[in-house]
């Protein structure tokens, strides 16, 4: 059970929607697509009988010392709860990690989902109700404002649940309009706007990402220099440098995958440096460019020990057969491949040959 606050920049549409990130198409599209939270829809309405409501002559006011309340802070200030919570416990712990986020709809958004994971497990039947009486005694001034963004998060829930399947098979431009519209329609276009900010601004980085890479009647130097600006313009340096989940791939292997063409044709000194450029200027700090460097001289290692395996396969099955062919075949892999011989072998078995793939320079 989850009552805490949860919600970051890098797992904001996770938190904020029915659970589902729309894919922002083009090199960002697979990556944030389908990185979504699922949350069940939301349950029938039950009757309005308030079982968490206090007695009248308990005070829900009344501090309580957090200390009595049994749970565990976990990573980004989030709260597993270990057993049943009195009335004034759930009040004070929504006060103390939420109080201060309630002046965004990212903030009550965040104490909303946090509250209805918690209700639905501990009232299940009554969980609409417990929710307004916690929701009166904790925050009061802002009761009936949080319980209707409660009640729209819900609406929104049932909808896209109900059309997900169909969703998700429309283009990603035209899903993008139709989720902002509905959106707007149940929220209002400037809360939908806020709550779903940061997938507003990925999905027309994923569009600008395209342009740029595709411009192939431009030097790749260039590309990469109005990529790495828009890049540092629109997200913040601690989100770059993290490469974040909420980002998707990083941006520099985006770029390192729309280049193969160009990389394949330069030298391979050549390449390495413009490899390390392009990490170096789409975020990846100085020290992580060398450890991926020399993890790309490895992958080049066993790039050229898998052609020359492949040579030395072509001629061995051309000339020999049977257990000699084997025989052969073996020593070759172990002789080149080293730790990987048997699961090349493994592979082959399965049909597949992993070095007549083409290789993705800086990927793989």
């Amino acid at each position: 059970m989850i009552l805490s606050k949860h919600l970051t920049p890098k797992t904001l549409c996770l938190s904020l929607s029915l659970g589902v990130l729309v894919p922002i198409g083009y090199w960002l599209t697979q990556a944030t697509a389908t990185a979504s939270a699922q949350t069940p829809p939301p349950p029938q309405q039950a009757p309005m009988s308030p079982p968490l409501a206090p007695p009248v002559e308990q005070s829900v006011q009344k501090p309580v010392a957090l200390e009595t309340i049994d749970y565990q802070s976990m990573l980004e200030g989030a709260t597993v709860i270990n057993g049943s919570l009195t009335f004034e416990q759930v009040v004070a712990l929504m006060q103390k990690h939420h109080g201060q986020e309630l002046d965004t709809k990212l903030g009550q958004i965040d104490l909303i989902t946090a509250l209805l994971d918690y209700l639905r497990q501990t009232q299940p039947e009554h969980w609409r109700v417990a929710m307004q009486a916690l929701l009166e005694a904790a925050f009061p001034g802002m009761a009936a404002e949080l319980m209707r963004l409660a009640e729209n998060h819900l609406e929104y829930q049932a909808w896209y649940a109900a059309g997900a399947e169909d969703i998700q098979q429309l283009d990603p431009d035209t899903r993008m309009e139709v989720l902002m519209k509905h959106r707007s329609d149940i929220f209002g276009k400037e809360v939908a706007e806020e709550l779903w900010q940061h997938q507003i601004r990925d999905y027309e980085m994923a569009k600008a990402m395209g342009r740029i890479t595709s411009d192939k009647e431009r030097p790749l130097n260039e590309r990469l220099e109005e990529l790495s600006q828009l890049v540092r313009k629109t997200y913040p340096e601690e989100a770059i440098s993290n490469q974040s989940l909420a980002m998707g791939d990083s941006f520099a292997n985006k770029f390192l995958k729309a280049s193969q063409e160009e990389l394949r044709d330069m030298p391979t000194y050549q390449r390495r440096e413009t490899i390390a450029e392009i990490r170096r200027s789409l975020g990846y700090s100085d020290r992580a460019v060398e450890n991926l460097a020399r993890l790309d001289r490895k992958r080049d290692q066993r790039w050229n020990a898998g052609d020359q395996y492949m040579s030395q396969r072509q001629e061995i099955t051309a000339r020999y057969d049977g257990e000699e062919r084997q025989r052969r075949l073996h020593e070759a892999r172990q002789t080149l491949l080293g730790a990987e011989a048997d699961t090349i072998r493994k592979e082959e078995e399965a049909g597949y040959f992993r070095f007549e793939q083409e290789r993705t320079y800086g990927i793989h």
